[in-house]
Parts: C-alpha cells; sequence; structure tokens
C-alpha cells in the first residue's frame, strides 16, 4: 500500500511541475497559466454574460477564444476515456458555455457544464458501440445492449450459435466445397441452351447476374441495377426482351404476388435451396419461351 502511495504522489507532483513549466496534462496543446482564472465560476459566469450580450461575442470577445481553449484542456483526458478525440472535448464543451442555463440560472456553471459535457461523451461512446445515432442514445437513457461486432469475436458466429447450423449442410471441415460462380454459371447456361439458348451468349449473361448479385446481396438490388443494363447485354448479343426475361428467371418475378410462388423465388434461389430445377417441366418451358425464335446470339452453338 505504501508503495501505491508514493507512486500516486509522485505522479501528482509531475503534473504540478508540469502545470507549473506551462505544459498541460490534459490536452497535447501548451497550457497557459492565465487561463486559470476560468476556474472560478463566477468569472465564468461574468464571461459567459458578456459574450451572450455582445452581437456575435463569441468571435470578438477577447477572452472567447482562451475561455474554449481551456475548456478543451479540462475535458481532454474525459474524451480520452471515452474514445474520442481532443477536438471532440473542445466541441463538446463548446456547446456546453452556450447554453443560457450555464449563464442565467446555474447555481454553479462549471457544475452543469461539466455534467452536460460528460453526458454527451457517454452518450458519443454509446452510440459507438450501440451502433446507434447520438440523439437515439440521448433519449434511450443511454441504456441498452452493446452491438457485437463480428470481427470482435474468438469464435465465428457459425461455431457458437446453433442458430446459423444449417441441417444438412456438410461442414467446411469434411472436404466440401460449394461449386464457384463459373461452375454455376456453367450448370444454368447448359440448361437454357437446351431450351434453344446460345450456350455463349447464355454463359456470358448468367455470369454477369451471379457476379452482380454476390455485388449486391440481395435479388431485388441485383434486378434494378441489370434490367436496363446495355452494355453486358449487348456484349453477350441477348434480345432486350429475353435480357428481361432471363433476370425474371433467375432472380424472381418482382411482384408481391408471386414472392413465394417458383416464378417469384427464380432459378437461383431454388438452386440454392437444393430444388432439381432441371426436372422441372415448367422451367424448360419457360426457358423455351424466353429465346425469340428469330433472334440469333452473337456466339451461336451447343454446350
Amino acid at each position: 500500500m505504501s508503495a501505491r502511495m508514493e507512486e500516486r504522489r509522485a505522479r501528482v507532483a509531475q503534473r504540478r511541475a508540469r502545470r507549473r513549466e506551462g505544459v498541460s496534462y490534459g490536452s497535447s496543446h501548451g497550457f497557459d497559466p492565465a487561463w486559470e482564472r476560468f476556474a472560478d465560476s463566477e468569472y465564468l459566469r461574468q464571461v459567459l454574460l458578456r459574450i451572450g450580450s455582445t452581437q456575435d461575442g463569441w468571435r470578438t470577445d477577447p477572452e472567447a477564444d482562451d475561455l474554449v481553449r481551456y475548456a478543451a484542456d479540462r475535458f481532454a483526458r474525459l474524451a480520452r476515456k471515452h474514445g474520442l478525440e481532443e477536438a471532440d472535448a473542445m466541441s463538446v464543451a463548446f456547446e456546453a458555455l452556450r447554453s443560457p442555463t450555464v449563464r442565467f440560472t446555474a447555481d454553479d456553471p462549471w457544475a452543469v457544464v461539466v455534467r452536460a459535457v460528460a453526458t454527451t461523451m457517454r452518450a458519443w461512446q454509446f452510440a459507438d458501440e450501440a451502433l446507434t445515432s447520438l440523439d437515439t442514445a440521448r433519449r434511450g437513457g443511454l441504456s441498452g445492449r452493446r452491438a457485437e461486432r463480428m470481427s470482435e469475436r474468438d469464435v465465428a458466429c457459425v461455431d457458437c450459435d446453433p442458430v446459423w447450423i444449417q441441417p444438412g449442410v456438410p461442414e467446411p471441415d469434411d472436404g466440401w466445397e460449394g461449386p464457384g460462380v463459373y461452375e454455376q454459371a456453367v450448370r444454368i447456361a447448359r440448361l437454357l441452351n437446351r431450351g434453344g439458348w446460345p450456350f455463349e451468349s447464355a454463359l456470358l449473361g448468367v455470369d454477369v447476374v451471379l457476379r452482380k448479385l454476390a455485388e449486391t446481396g440481395s435479388r431485388p438490388a441485383c434486378y434494378e441495377a441489370l434490367r436496363r443494363e446495355a452494355r453486358w447485354r449487348a456484349m453477350a448479343g441477348i434480345p432486350a426482351p429475353a435480357w428481361t426475361g432471363l433476370l425474371r428467371l433467375l432472380l424472381g418475378v418482382p411482384s408481391p404476388d408471386k414472392a413465394l410462388t417458383p416464378q417469384g423465388e427464380g432459378l437461383l434461389l431454388r438452386i440454392a435451396l437444393g430444388e432439381d430445377v432441371e426436372a422441372d417441366p415448367q422451367v424448360a418451358a419457360d426457358v423455351r419461351a424466353l429465346w425469340p425464335r428469330d433472334a440469333e446470339g452473337v456466339c451461336g452453338g451447343r454446350a
């Protein structure tokens, strides 16, 4: 216990020495001993009343700049405690000093400022941890559960949460690997080719859809991104009506009435769910109806 007390006394003496030398132990900027006059609450009230009664007082008052610097230095360590920067301490302190309550009704202006700054910094920290906005954190009373980021976990969520476990899906440790984008594109292109589509055109079109789906992350977003795509459609040699039909066939018909039907789900989702779409006669009929009989792809041929 005595060793701890000696260490604490040494730190306090070091801080006081740095203060006398004009170096701040709060912020990284130099500390002016003349700023100590703002530590008096009544003097602070007089300065704030003068600034508030003057037009554009925060710009023209000779002590406004020193007051803000002193407040930033005073709350710099608190800002670092909550994971904020020194500039954030200056911003929060400035907003608190501008409050009419501080200069008019507060018995102790600094007590109100300290409370306001501490509350705002806690709200900032909570908002960052809970992945929400500052206003939402304040309205919620700084209560709630901290968001758990997957990158901060020591164990992947698929290994510790039974919700993520899919029955019947082989584990990665079993040496199973799903087909790549190109293999999936070839499989679907062969299905289209049997329905009259040129294989190379079908392969390029399906590959574009698969890669855009991986980029957007959702079928509706992928459909909206590709439905007016002209460059890849022209490269694949696919007519405009056939291109729209291909998107609807792969991604599903974007209609709420057909959301739970095979047409609304689309081939890609049905294949991902393990359905044998190649044995579905309706799929074969839809594929044959998509490609116009009088159209020719840029690259013909059969797989």
